[in-house]
């Protein structure tokens, strides 16, 4: 079945009938807030409108009010080449005034949508170290309907998703709430339709001089047709708008190596050994592109002068185990062909840290309960300074070209506990702000730097942080429970082209396996290489230790890497359909696939589950046409396939394989 997924002018005329006045008419932005304890929705009617190109594909609408002491600055975009609207409001104090009165309640969001039958809202639970995370549900706007969302503890994608899709009869809308924090929605249906509001989950607070309160960026995205045609357009806006440049191009797939020498983390980690591990791979694995050092590498003793990961708070490279520092380590990863990517995490600081010790005017603590780490105050301007000149400088010295950020706990106490009444979710919505500020500075200070989100998994990969980075990392639970992995990956093609799948295997054979084992086996196993999970975009292919234990195996590994260099780049530019199920049932097979219409070509993963009791599946894939042959090619054993477009288009493509394996198959036209 052929489904066309290119924008066409249709989806943009639906873009234009739903939002044509939301940008021409400052009282019809759909926003809602009150202040001085009345209720305002949009800018003053009076408000100043100014239109500019920011390129050929973008306009740029601001709109700068004034009510009493509060100014009002609104930030619109339209795209001309995808049917996708997005629109930032800022609130500041009028120059010359001390504070504002109250502003509060403010909703970034305040829309009514209309429609004769009850629309279905499709909405998932994000990531929250579960087998049960990234599940998606519907919910049907009826009259009766209201569905209220927010995460949990202030990191956006922790059991909540800031991205929902709203189908209608023949249309359908795309929502993205742009908020590295907490944030809060609401949809609320009617007899005629439905309300959607969101915005900070708290804010009411009254705004100093110097000083901004923003919105969370609001994102729409209109298509004509079911969800499949409106995940494809979704995806294709993504990677023309979202998904990072590097070196003059959309950031490309790579594949991962590392050795931690066996410890936690990397805690073990050295100069010695990590330059042994290149040099090794740099002889007998020239394919791989990303080196991986995560997180201890720095000094991190604790009270009892142990080495712990989590004692984070002196950001250089540990004097005992690289006393040069990460140069050597860069330099040598340079020489491989490979970049280094490096895990920090800033803003959690340990109690017991120098950082913590030196400057504890810097540190942000819970007053309800005791704290075994401080939140780096961003807002402070002396220590946001420091953090800034710290990192970059550390980033230039030792050759990182990835830094990976992760964020190991939840802030949002921190934030509240420390605002007075008459400033709650001010503290919150400064410190957004500078984390936003800090990554622009990385990536406008370092050339060719690109970043990976990681919060305790995926919980905070919101559309402000990804327009920054990409997250490789979309989750902590279970990297090699296979059934478990191609669920939560059937959510997350569906959001974010380019994420990180694990390749690893932690069954044993066709035994189940239990979910809450965290390490894999000792053993290394070739199973670390096959595609029982399939392939990830960015693929972690596995540690030096298991290439080493497996050097007989070595060629037919590279081949694997020749597979997965093709596979991934249709992964990452491919439309994605989903031609099984989204489940979490070992009993079954998933079927994914990636089709390049534009080429006329694509890509088929196979996986069977390893208590599949079905010898073979048929399925049907899109994108073919009637009239025209296709090859259909399995490069890992060399079958092929010749079929017609009529006969897959009627009967399917039926797969043949064995419990617990996976198959990549590769189809063109002729």
């Amino acid at each position: 079945m052929k489904i066309n997924t290119q924008t066409n002018e249709n989806d943009m005329n639906l873009c234009r009938k739903l939002t044509g006045d939301f940008f021409d008419s400052p009282e019809k932005l759909p926003i809602s807030y009150l202040y001085g304890g009345k209720e305002y929705n949009g800018l003053p009617e009076n408000s100043i409108i100014s239109k500019r190109f920011i390129d050929a594909n973008i306009i740029e609408t601001v709109m700068l009010g004034v009510i009493g002491d509060l100014q009002i600055k609104a930030e619109c975009l339209t795209y001309r080449d995808y049917p996708v609207v997005e629109w930032t409001v800022y609130f500041s104090c009028v120059s010359g005034k001390e504070k504002t009165e109250i502003i509060e309640n403010v909703l970034s969001a305040d829309i009514f949508f209309e429609s004769q039958t009850a629309p279905v809202l499709v909405h998932n639970n994000g990531d929250f170290y579960s087998k049960d995370g990234y599940t998606v549900n519907r919910t049907v706007l009826d009259e009766n309907a209201v569905f209220t969302q927010s995460p949990a503890g202030g990191r956006p994608c922790d059991t909540a998703f800031p991205y929902q899709r709203v189908l209608f009869d023949d249309f359908g809308v795309n929502i993205s709430i742009g908020w590295p924090g907490q944030w809060a929605c609401e949809y609320k249906g009617r007899k005629d339709g439905f309300i959607f509001k969101a915005g900070q989950q708290v804010s009411h607070t009254y705004i100093k001089s110097g000083e901004i309160f923003r919105t969370p960026r609001m994102t729409l995205m209109f298509f004509n047709g079911d969800e499949i045609r409106g995940i494809n357009i979704w995806r294709r806006w993504f990677n023309a708008h979202i998904t990072p440049r590097h070196k003059g191009d959309i950031l490309q797939p790579k594949s991962v190596l590392c050795d931690n020498n066996g410890g936690v983390e990397w805690l073990e980690g050295t100069e010695k050994n990590q330059l042994e591990s290149i040099a090794y791979v740099k002889e007998n694995f020239p394919g791989a592109k990303l080196w991986w050092i995560d997180a201890g590498w720095y000094p991190c003793r604790n009270a009892e002068d142990k080495k712990e990961w989590p004692v984070t708070g002196d950001w250089r490279p540990d004097p005992e185990r690289f006393p040069n520092g990460l140069k050597p380590v860069g330099q040598a990863c340079k020489d491989a062909g490979m970049e280094l990517l490096v895990w920090f995490e800033p803003e959690r600081v340990h109690i017991n840290s120098k950082l913590s010790k030196e400057h504890p005017e810097w540190m942000l603590a819970k007053k309800s309960e005791d704290n075994w780490s401080y939140l780096l105050n961003l807002t402070n301007p002396d220590c946001f300074k420091w953090l800034c000149e710290t990192i970059s400088n550390l980033i230039k010295e030792s050759g990182i070209s990835c830094y990976r950020q992760d964020f190991n706990f939840e802030p949002l106490k921190y934030w509240r506990e420390n605002e007075d009444d008459d400033r709650q979710g001010m503290i919150e919505n400064l410190y957004i702000q500078k984390y936003l500020e800090y990554w622009d500075y990385l990536l406008m200070n370092i050339p060719d730097l690109w970043i990976d989100s990681c919060s305790s998994g995926g919980r905070r990969n919101d559309l402000e942080t990804l327009r920054r980075s990409v997250p490789l990392h979309p989750t902590d639970y279970g990297y090699g429970y296979h059934h478990i992995n191609q669920a939560f990956r059937h959510t997350l093609h569906s959001w974010i082209p380019f994420t990180r799948a694990w390749t690893g295997s932690w069954d044993k054979d066709n035994e189940y396996y239990n979910h809450d084992d965290y390490y894999a086996a000792d053993t290394p196993s070739l199973d670390n290489f096959k595609l029982i999970n399939g392939f990830g975009v960015l693929s972690f292919i596995a540690g030096v230790p298991e290439l080493k234990y497996l050097s007989g195996q070595i060629p037919y590994v590279m081949k694997l890497h020749g597979i997965w260099e093709k596979c991934s780049e249709m992964q990452l530019k491919g439309d994605f359909y989903a031609l099984t199920e989204n489940h979490r049932d070992n009993t079954k097979w998933t079927v994914f696939q990636f089709d390049c219409p534009e080429k006329n070509k694509g890509v088929f993963q196979v996986l069977r589950n390893n208590q599949s009791k079905d010898e073979s599946l048929t399925i049907k894939p899109h994108g073919f046409r009637d009239k025209c042959k296709y090859i259909l090619s399995n490069e890992e054993t060399g079958e092929t396939l010749e079929l017609c477009g009529e006969e897959i288009n009627k009967t399917g493509v039926t797969f043949t394989q064995p419990a617990r394996s996976g198959a990549i198959w590769f189809y063109w036209e002729m």
